[in-house]
């Protein structure tokens, strides 16, 4: 069982691929090198070399940056050994409480509305929404309806105050 302070169950929660990783020649559980920006020859990398920091995340300084204090660079270190959120974007992570939020999953419609307390899965995606994601919305209910198609959400949660951060891709 792999554990990862920032990522919760990444066998269910990662994206593997087909490749042998080019660390340790593993089959079992390697990620796309994609993800790895700072290794342009990167094609895979197994959680076990990751875990160890063979390899590591490249994570923007502007993401190190909102983390402060003594144990900055700790938590850094922990994140750059944590496998990506399987999105082609910058590696962005949610910062809460000085701390890098841990990712819970890719959530759908379905999910949003079980996770609701009204049953109204918009309102509550609405509510858990990085607000700069939230002001570039133009029409909620399409918005909405492209989740699961164009549309991917992905949630965090915070390990000190347990509060849920959503971010978007393609939007």
């Amino acid at each position: 069982m792999f554990y990862f302070k920032y990522f919760d169950n990444p066998l269910e929660n990662a994206e593997f691929i087909d490749e042998k990783c080019q660390s340790c020649g593993s089959e079992e559980n390697c990620l796309e090198g994609v993800y790895f920006n700072e290794h342009d020859d990167v094609v895979s990398v197994c959680l076990s070399c990751l875990k160890e920091g063979l390899i590591r995340v490249d994570i923007p300084d502007y993401i190190r940056k909102e983390i402060k204090g003594s144990d900055r660079f700790d938590k850094i270190d922990e994140l750059e050994r944590t496998p990506p959120v399987p999105w082609i974007q910058y590696n962005e992570w949610p910062v809460c409480c000085n701390d890098f939020t841990k990712y819970i999953g890719e959530w759908e419609r379905g999910r949003l509305i079980k996770e609701s307390q009204d049953g109204n899965g918009l309102n509550y995606l609405l509510s858990i929404l990085l607000q700069d994601i939230k002001e570039r919305i133009v029409n909620e209910k399409n918005f909405w309806s492209e989740i699961g198609n164009l549309i991917a959400i992905y949630v965090f949660e915070c390990q000190t105050c347990s509060k849920r951060i959503a971010v978007s891709q393609s939007y």
